[in-house]
């Protein structure tokens, strides 16, 4: 027990250790929300040092340090970094501790910073400040390079910076870089001249680090100035991360946008959902439909190349908070889904939000699925909730409510995302639409003058059922080309964002409502609109009542197919296949109303069960791989021990094996003695002179012993470490099994 209390140099190098951890971990500080990751990764710390210092003392080898700190992992994880795990090692503990240990950092970095500073992702500086404390103590005690235990925590700083959110850290470095540099003085004055350190040593380590400091703050301070430096971005992985996340699973809204006119009669007068705190006329946003492949207006998740996550166009997590750009009025909403909204299957995982929302809070039994579940797109400001909103879920939002208007000199920001280069039938109409303007601003508002002054509104109601739903390429050609386009907000403003796309300007659909008086948004509340894309990056509502006519214009009396003369090559062939009529469920149909195969069932707990192993497969299986490695090479080389060289030979090494298994139960056995003191060294706790009289009898002694010999030799070998083993606890036995000093030559021992 003695040997346990740490000595001086233990604790100066446990110091700086966990200095030089502290400084690299507080790099996480825009990553979570509030410092609980500092104190989590200190008890990780904490405790990889003790495993280290116990390994050390016990001089157990490098693969023991790391069967010690796994355990640790798993039998204290859940009471220091899963707060809501009670503490206790269950197996739901066990298993949540292994997917995050194997899985964490991917959901660390398609997470929206800041993560929440009480959750599960803790796990990722609990894991750090284990490997840090484990592996740089262990370095410490037995590696005599003064700069090798600092490997551990740089390793830290490196990983803090990959993971983290690209913020600067200069202080940091310079912080890192002086303490580092008083250690390894330390250390290297340590090894010159023995266990004391001299005054005047330390007064050079204390030098050392105050000019490394000084230097490293004079660089902090000069860096900014130099050529280049100013347009230099950091390496972190989020930017180079896609989230793992199949927006394509997800229906496009718009395809079912029928369903909520008057004459389909299924959500007109039925409550979607209920809206409180949002100001008269704000507006409810529900989809946004950023991308169109000749078939539908749909969401994208591809990768923008942004660096800026502002700009970055990919559904990803979110933590507490969610960092925005835009200005404007700061409000709390807060959203009630009710059953008409939850039993649509195109809208019941869209999450309706209101501006750009800073907070998203669920509330309810459901509060713990919904926030795991939630996917956010800063560019498009829309949600998906991929467990689907069920009747009675509420959510807050704390959401700005940017000021709408599109101004008079109207600029594009890039070029647009959406191609129209194989709609010639868009292309064909510009012109025309645009009249003598010349600007780009004049050109979007006399495209839209054009819609609403010649245009006609129709649902396919009686009488008009020739005007089918949808907007693929078929049925706007037949919009574009008539001489009177009908239709609703799905094609018009399908029809509206293309030509601003066409005439150059960024443009997208976004399908939501307008909440009536009480805050209630039914079938009849729900529109279509286009919002474009300004030169300062904001994104302007262009309202419907822009482009479209007054819903008292019918169209007239005469088929949409009789079109005006134009050339037939801009004109697609007609559309063989049936378009979805209004009581298609629009989530089993394309954009063209081509039914798709219904999706596959659940396999349940099946499903659960085996990613439940395969989580905690990743994690004990390469250890159990290792394990088997040690035992089987062992087991190896008792074989050949037994079975090769000549029989005088297998009698020395059937000894052998007998002192190797003395040495990893945790007996010493001095180097350079023969076999009789060997004996005698273990008399205290077994007889084995017989066994060492015998060896030493065939061995040296005359003639040449048979195979009989040899097999009674090694039968009484087995029997005599059956014994040995059987003295020892049974830990003692794990440890002697893994135990690899054995392999390594006599000097290295």
């Amino acid at each position: 027990m003695t040997r346990l209390v740490p000595r001086r140099d233990d604790l100066v190098d446990a110091a700086f250790l966990s200095t030089l951890f502290v400084v690299a971990l507080l790099g996480f500080h825009g990553t979570y929300s509030d410092w609980g990751f500092l104190l989590v990764g200190s008890a990780g710390l904490l405790l990889g040092v003790l495993s280290g210092h116990v390994a050390s003392v016990l001089r157990r080898p490098m693969i023991a340090v790391a069967v010690m700190t796994v355990a640790v992992f798993f039998l204290l994880g859940g009471a220091v970094a899963m707060r809501g795990s009670g503490g206790v090692p269950t197996p739901a503990t066990i298993a949540g501790l292994a997917g995050l240990g194997v899985h964490g950092w991917k959901q660390l970095l398609t997470t929206l910073p800041p993560v929440d500073g009480a959750g599960p992702l803790l796990v990722i500086p609990y894991i750090l400040g284990l490997l840090c404390g484990s592996g740089g103590f262990t370095l410490a005690r037995r590696v005599s390079m003064s700069a090798a235990p600092a490997c551990a925590p740089l390793a830290v700083l490196v990983a803090v910076i990959l993971l983290g959110t690209g913020e600067a850290t200069g202080l940091l470095g310079a912080a890192f870089a002086a303490v580092g540099t008083g250690w390894i003085a330390i250390r290297s004055a340590r090894r010159r001249t023995g266990a004391r350190v001299s005054g005047v040593r330390v007064t050079r380590a204390v030098t050392a680090v105050v000019l490394t400091g000084v230097a490293a703050g004079l660089a902090l301070l000069v860096s900014p100035l130099l050529p280049g430096t100013g347009s230099t971005n950091r390496l972190v992985l989020r930017n180079y991360v896609e989230p793992p996340f199949e927006i394509g699973a997800y229906a496009s809204p718009l395809v079912g946008y029928r369903k909520h006119t008057k004459d389909a009669n299924q959500l007109w007068d039925q409550t979607l959902f209920t809206v409180e705190g949002l100001p008269e006329g704000g507006r409810v946003r529900i989809a946004t439909l950023d991308g169109y492949d000749g078939r539908v207006w749909g969401a994208t998740n591809g990768p923008s190349g942004a660096k800026d996550p502002l700009q970055r166009n990919n559904f990803q997590r979110i933590g507490v908070r969610i960092p925005i750009a835009g200005t404007g009025a700061e409000t709390d909403v807060t959203v009630r889904i009710e059953a008409a909204y939850a039993t649509a299957d195109e809208l019941s995982a869209w999450l309706p939000t209101a501006g750009q929302a800073r907070e998203i809070t669920f509330d309810g039994e459901r509060k713990a699925d919904h926030t795991e579940s939630l996917r956010y797109n800063l560019a498009t400001a829309s949600g998906i909730v991929t467990d689907r909103l069920k009747e009675g879920d509420t959510y807050r939002l704390r959401t700005v409510i940017p000021a709408l208007g599109v101004p008079d000199d109207a600029q594009p920001f890039g070029r647009p995302p959406v191609s129209t280069g194989e709609l010639a039938f868009v292309r064909s109409k510009v012109a025309k639409w645009t009249g003598g303007a010349t600007t780009l601003a004049e050109r979007l508002k006399a495209a839209a003058a054009y819609l609403r002054d010649n245009g006609a509104y129709t649902d396919g109601g009686p009488g008009e059922t020739e005007y089918l739903p949808g907007h693929g390429a078929a049925r706007l050609t037949a919009f574009f080309n008539a001489k009177r386009p009908a239709g609703n907000d799905e094609q018009y403003a399908a029809a509206y964002a293309l030509v601003a796309n066409e005439i150059g300007m960024p443009a997208r659909v976004v399908l939501g409502a307008v909440p009536a008086s009480g805050g209630a948004v039914r079938g009849e509340n729900v529109q279509a609109w286009v919002e474009i894309h300004l030169a300062d990056g904001t994104w302007a509502v262009i309202p419907n009542t822009e482009y479209m006519p007054d819903r008292s214009k019918k169209p007239d009396n005469q088929p949409p197919q009789e079109i005006e003369n134009t050339d037939a090559a801009v004109v697609p062939p007609p559309n063989t296949v049936k378009m979805p009529s209004s009581l298609v469920d629009a989530s089993r149909t394309d954009g063209n109303g081509t039914s798709l195969p219904p999706p596959p069932p659940p396999c349940g707990l099946i499903c659960d069960a085996g990613e439940l192993l395969a989580d905690v497969g990743t994690v004990v299986l390469p250890i159990g791989a290792l394990i088997g490695l040690v035992v089987g090479a062992k087991s190896v080389r008792r074989h050949r021990r037994r079975t090769r060289g000549s029989t005088p030979t297998r009698f020395a090494t059937g000894w052998r094996e007998l002192v190797d298994l003395a040495r990893d139960l945790g007996w010493k056995v001095p180097r350079g003695l023969t076999r009789r003191q060997e004996a005698t060294t273990l008399r205290q706790r077994f007889d084995l002179s017989g066994l060492a009289e015998a060896a030493d009898v065939h061995v040296f002694g005359p003639g040449t012993p048979d195979q009989a010999a040899v097999d009674a030799y090694w039968e009484a070998v087995r029997q005599a470490r059956s014994t040995m083993r059987a003295s020892v606890p049974w830990w003692r036995r794990w440890l002697a099994a893994v135990d690899v000093r054995t392999f390594l030559p006599a000097r290295a021992r």
